[in-house]
């Protein structure tokens, strides 16, 4: 590849956004990045309670104008629309990540029992279906305990970043049994310091694992 590869950036929440920019910024900063952002995708998933076969379509039209402009990979920040990025993934000829994908395959390898974090429900069921899905694949037992913050996306949302920050890490600090903690959003990987200053087992979060196989995806 003669120049910085074109990365396009799908979100559906702006701090979703935030925490992409700044992980490429500070791990790949040559790579030209830009965003796709529709977050009325976010309110509906949050209203319906999961993926309806609408949302397909609105994948399919997004992720191929991504593709029109140019893009030379896809990374998608959205956990809760897992069937829709792998509906993409099957249709068009490039790379494309999903948001956990790096973040699985690395709590993986350091053990088998679990400790999935979210603050948007319906991330639950994707991400742990995601994750049972990649042990298998690799041949591994899993053991997945989820943990719901309530309140902490609506005061991220209502911008009170402190407050979220606290929920999330007030839950985290009650989990003992477990090989490992995983920030299922990238929304939550603002909250990572809060978390590891609570505990001691290993914590997990999307972004920054997420540029790292980007880069490795388009090296190849």
């Amino acid at each position: 590849m003669s120049q910085s590869p074109k990365i396009v950036l799908f979100h559906v929440h702006k701090d979703a956004m935030n925490a992409a920019v700044a992980a490429f910024e500070q791990d790949w900063p040559e790579a030209r990045i830009s965003n796709i952002v529709e977050d009325g995708l976010f309110d509906w998933v949050r209203e319906t309670g999961g993926v309806v076969p609408e949302m397909y379509d609105a994948f399919q039209l997004l992720t191929g104008y991504a593709i029109d402009r140019g893009a030379d990979g896809i990374l998608y920040s959205c956990s809760a629309f897992r069937e829709c990025i792998d509906a993409c993934i099957e249709t068009f000829d490039r790379p494309m990540l999903k948001p956990n994908e790096a973040m699985i395959e690395a709590a993986l390898e350091t053990g088998s029992r679990i400790a999935v974090i979210a603050t948007v429900a319906p991330t639950i069921v994707s991400i742990s279906a995601e994750i049972e899905e990649m042990a298998r694949a690799t041949g591994r037992q899993v053991e997945l305990t989820p943990h719901f913050v309530e309140g902490a996306f609506d005061a991220m949302a209502a911008g009170d970043g402190e407050v979220h920050d606290r929920l999330v890490a007030d839950v985290a600090a009650g989990i003992i049994d477990a090989d490992a903690i995983m920030l299922a959003q990238f929304t939550l990987a603002r909250a990572a310091p809060a978390v590891e200053a609570v505990t001691g087992i290993p914590v997990f979060n999307s972004p920054g694992a997420a540029v790292v196989k980007m880069r490795e995806l388009l090296a190849d």
